[in-house]
């Protein structure tokens, strides 16, 4: 294997960022960079255009409380990560084991383009950070794998586990790793992965069992593709279909429909 890791990161202390990384190191794999978004006061007008109010409560959740927002859930990320002997919080961590630590404000600066031009065999791992624009799509080597929580093709967009249930469609909750194009999830699908409603009575229940999925999941899709293994496969372009943020009012329905399924 002679391709650089390169990891896309939201902010230092991603648990699903940190765990994706240090589950790669256990199996044998070097992190080359890291290039993570730094918290501006930019960054939060441009999220809070989209995500509104909630997003006062993301940053919160994961930026404050971190791993004390979880509860007891033996499915849960938490459970997954002392499973797995996982123990870095904060990406500073890895620059002990030679990781270069890459600080930007969007992931489509000129030190991002720099970054990865000085990298020419490399395949990018996205583990959040926002949207990515031609200009990095355009050095990104072998391309950029990202773990979508829904199935493609029919679930783009945002808050898929949600319309799922609205609209009646448990059998397609599930994850989807593909790679990243100009489109808003239309690259090539590498994977797709069922995640089973389970015993979960409410919706933050359930999305805590997609996290551990999708850090073992991007993990084997990084094996793959660096093994030259990986078998892309197109999506057809009459799915374009895109799913928006779910209204707060319907969070109510949403649970009683797990509550009837589970």
């Amino acid at each position: 294997m002679n391709k650089s890791i390169i990891v896309f990161c939201p902010n230092p202390y991603s648990i699903y960022t940190n765990s994706v990384c240090e589950l790669l190191q256990q199996k044998g794999y070097s992190i080359d960079t890291i290039i993570v978004r730094k918290f501006t006061l930019n960054r939060f007008f441009n999220e809070f255009s989209r995500d509104g109010v909630r997003l006062l409560k993301k940053i919160w959740t994961k930026l404050f409380l971190k791993e004390k927002a979880y509860t007891v859930n033996e499915n849960n990320v938490l459970a997954f990560r002392k499973d797995h002997g996982l123990t870095i919080k904060n990406i500073k961590a890895f620059q002990a084991g030679g990781t270069k630590l890459v600080y930007c404000g969007s992931l489509n600066d000129q030190i991002v383009e720099d970054t990865l031009r000085q990298k020419k065999e490399k395949l990018i791992v996205f583990t959040g950070g926002g949207i990515v624009r031609k200009n990095i799509l355009d050095l990104a080597g072998d391309g950029i794998i990202n773990c979508h929580m829904g199935i493609l093709p029919k679930y783009k967009g945002m808050d898929l586990p949600e319309w799922c249930i609205l609209e009646g469609e448990i059998d397609q909750l599930g994850i989807t790793l593909h790679f990243m194009d100009t489109g808003i999830d239309t690259g090539d699908i590498l994977k797709t992965i069922k995640v089973p409603i389970g015993n979960n009575t409410d919706i933050k229940t359930l999305r805590s069992t997609f996290e551990p999925v999708m850090i073992n999941a991007m993990v084997e899709t990084v094996e793959a593709c660096l093994a030259g293994t990986a078998k892309p496969s197109p999506q057809p372009a009459s799915e374009n279909r895109q799913y928006f943020i779910v209204h707060p009012r319907l969070y109510s329905l949403i649970n009683k429909k797990i509550q009837k399924s589970s």
